[in-house]
């Protein structure tokens, strides 16, 4: 039983299905099969469940795969050791924001790792929830921000505190909004990201639950564009409520509808793998720190 078979197991156990787990690993689903299969010949039983709807653990399997985990985190602790060694070796941190992190914290939390591991590289990525999040699941981040329920069971999730959004509007359209809440909305162009954030999947929800259709959206990945837009009388949109109310203490001509405020979790996330890596350690003091979290979360 080698890691690599070891990592097809688990990553099959948590996509529970053999294509998906075989993309993710970037191999073919033949190779993943055999692994698997190899595994089950040398414990002496199947480990999964096969069926239409996918694979699902057996009762071996769920014995194995805390095993299985366990040693995959010991292998990247090992990995960063061992890289520790080389003569002209630097370490890097790879952290993946997204733009609803209140500013104050994401200067905060730069400032303490910058003085607590001046040697380390730190590189930030910005992008959104579901940019982020794909770029940990690939390995080309160490750790990062994530808006939401990041339901896969390969990544660990620390919740850190609500962000609240706000819905606003133009000033000059704010009595005509309100008169007919929440039926007026469906007559403005709302503003929104795209697809891959958090806070789209969230607008689409609100939609829902309202019984909204909304005609016309535009689509922009900006934070700040889109309170521009809405203060020039283009439309509506959701955004975090500490950019709303700052917009407005500078002067944009804009309303918040207060009886349609939201809340989003806000989380810290990691690959479970990557548990016992010094580096994803490392960051994840430091954002409890910034959140004034305990250090047992």
């Amino acid at each position: 039983m080698d890691l690599n078979q070891l990592k097809s197991f688990v990553t099959v156990a948590y996509h529970r299905n053999l294509t998906q787990a075989a993309e993710r690993l970037h191999l073919s689903q033949p190779a993943v099969s055999a692994q698997i299969k190899a595994i089950e010949s040398q414990v002496g039983t199947a480990l999964f469940h096969r069926n239409s709807s996918g694979m699902t653990l057996t009762r071996a399997g769920e014995i194995l795969l805390p095993e299985a985990e366990s040693l995959l985190q010991h292998k990247h602790k090992l990995d960063s050791f061992a890289e520790s060694l080389a003569e002209n070796y630097t370490q890097e941190a790879q952290l993946g924001l997204i733009h609803p992190v209140n500013a104050e914290k994401v200067t905060e939390l730069t400032r303490l790792l910058s003085h607590s591991a001046p040697d380390i590289h730190l590189h930030i990525q910005y992008g959104m929830s579901g940019e982020i999040l794909s770029r940990i699941l690939a390995g080309q981040i160490h750790s990062g921000f994530y808006l939401g329920n990041a339901n896969t069971r390969s990544v660990r999730s620390i919740f850190l505190e609500n962000i609240h959004y706000s819905l606003i509007c133009p000033q000059s359209e704010a009595a005509a909004i309100q008169s007919n809440l929440p039926r007026s909305l469906e007559d403005y162009i709302w503003i929104e990201m795209s697809g891959v954030s958090s806070s789209n999947k969230h607008v689409q929800q609100f939609w829902r639950s309202n019984r909204l259709s909304p005609k016309r959206q535009i689509i922009c990945d900006y934070p700040q564009t889109i309170i521009d837009l809405v203060s020039t009388g283009i439309g509506v949109a959701m955004v975090p409520s500490d950019k709303a109310e700052n917009a407005i203490a500078s002067g944009k001509p804009l309303h918040v509808i207060e009886q349609l405020r939201q809340t989003l979790p806000l989380h810290f996330t990691y690959l479970d793998e990557y548990e016992q890596n010094p580096t994803v350690q490392w960051l994840k003091r430091s954002v409890l720190t910034t959140w004034q979290l305990p250090s047992s979360v």
